[in-house]
């Protein structure tokens, strides 16, 4: 385990084989999945994030739309927003999970010489821990990462910022059952 300004920051990796997301273990209170999207040639980029309790339930989750200049500029934010919304929701355990390599890599490695388009944004994720008794971070494949990544879509296809407590949009909830986990009912 390291320490992050004397704060605990345990360092993950994903092993699970079957590549589908899965919940966290103890101590850890809620996971926190990112993703974003970025289309060359357009001002459509888009932000994903779901923070699952214990169980895979839906505690809050975001739709966001960003103005970065490359993808792994709004992957680097969208981590940022992620931390923000958990700190918001007076989470204090938490598993941060994201599929940018490069980005997770800057975060678990304390890298002090990242890509200089994701710099600003990495230290504030590291000062945004301070809000936080333990992170883990975490590299995940894209298909652990299914929620994340239709929430930054829907961002994308609607061309709106939306957030989400406890109750994902209608149109998400499949996503939470092909992981195997209930959502919530449909009206």
């Amino acid at each position: 385990m390291n320490t992050e300004r004397g704060l605990p920051v345990k360092l993950g990796s994903f092993t699970d084989a079957s590549k589908n997301w899965r919940p966290h273990s103890p101590p850890f209170l809620a996971k926190v999945n990112v993703d974003a999207a970025w289309k060359k040639g357009s001002s459509n980029r888009g932000m994903g994030i779901i923070i699952r309790g214990q169980s895979g339930e839906s505690i809050v989750g975001a739709s966001l739309l960003s103005s970065h200049n490359s993808v792994v500029e709004v992957e680097a934010e969208v981590v940022v927003r992620g931390l923000q919304l958990a700190a918001h929701a007076k989470l204090s355990l938490i598993v941060v999970e994201g599929d940018c390599l490069e980005v997770m890599d800057a975060l678990i490695n304390h890298s002090s010489d990242c890509n200089w388009r994701i710099s600003l944004m990495i230290r504030k994720s590291r000062k945004l821990v301070a809000c936080f008794s333990l992170v883990e971070w975490n590299w995940v494949p894209r298909e652990a990462n299914r929620m994340a990544n239709a929430a930054e879509k829907l961002a994308m296809a609607r061309l709106s910022s939306s957030d989400w407590v406890g109750r994902p949009p209608t149109s998400l909830v499949h996503v939470l059952r092909s992981d195997g986990l209930t959502g919530p009912p449909l009206f």
